[in-house]
C-alpha cells in the first residue's frame, strides 16, 4: 500500500521536472526538454500506478500540498506549452520561408 508521503514525493518529483523542462524550454534547448518529458513520464506512470492500486488517504495537510504542487506542475505545463507553440511557429516561418527560397531557385535558376 502507498502512503502519503510517498505519493507527495512522486508528486515533488514531476514538480521539479516540470520545472526542469520549462527551463530547457525558455533556452531554446528542445532536445533536453524532450529527455525530461520521457523522465517525467516514468514517474507519472508510477503515480498512476499507487493510486490505481490503493490509493492512500492523505491528511489534511498532505491534501493540500498535493494539490498546490499540482497547480504548480499544471502552471509550468502552460508556460512550457507556450514557449514551445512559440518555436513550432517560428520554426514553421523558416521552413515556409525556405520552401519560397527553394521555388524561387526551381524557376529562375533552372537550366
Amino acid at each position: 500500500m502507498a502512503s502519503g508521503a510517498k505519493l507527495l514525493a512522486l508528486y515533488d518529483a514531476i514538480l521539479a521536472i516540470s520545472q526542469q523542462m520549462r527551463e530547457h524550454a525558455q533556452a531554446d534547448e528542445w532536445d533536453a526538454l524532450v529527455d525530461k518529458e520521457l523522465e517525467r513520464r516514468q514517474l507519472v506512470a508510477a503515480l498512476r500506478t499507487e493510486l490505481e492500486t490503493a490509493p492512500p488517504p492523505l491528511n489534511p495537510t498532505e491534501q493540500t500540498q498535493s494539490d498546490t504542487t499540482i497547480k504548480a506542475i499544471l502552471s509550468l505545463d502552460e508556460e512550457t506549452r507556450k514557449l514551445a507553440e512559440r518555436w513550432m511557429g517560428e520554426l514553421g516561418e523558416k521552413l515556409g520561408s525556405i520552401k519560397t527560397s527553394r521555388r524561387l531557385q526551381n524557376t529562375y535558376l533552372a537550366p
